[in-house]
């Protein structure tokens, strides 16, 4: 192990509790967007007791979440909370993947 302390993360699921119009795009990526996944959109309505869920399965050292509208008149009303579901799978790279 290097030693860095650079945990490597397993994301499983995204959850937010947001309003709007229109659907909001979302893609996980790692450092310098080596891999990235998209996830299915979240379809953005008036406030419900809901909280979607998507699944994800991700694993990286850093990992990014970034979340968009594409179209017109989408946009985000307001966005209360994001719940990234995560956890530590490896303590570090392998020494031969580090530069």
């Amino acid at each position: 192990m290097s030693g860095n302390g650079e945990f490597v993360h397993h994301v499983n699921a995204v959850r937010m509790r947001l309003t709007g119009t229109g659907s909001l795009q979302m893609q996980l990526n790692s450092l310098d967007d080596v891999n990235s996944v998209a996830l299915i959109p979240f379809t953005m309505a008036s406030p419900t007791a809901v909280e979607p869920t998507r699944l994800a399965n991700f694993k990286s050292q850093r990992i990014q979440l970034e979340c968009r509208t594409t179209e017109i008149d989408e946009f985000v009303y307001k966005c209360n909370r994001i719940i990234i579901y995560a956890k530590p799978v490896e303590a570090d790279l392998p020494s031969y993947m580090s530069p």
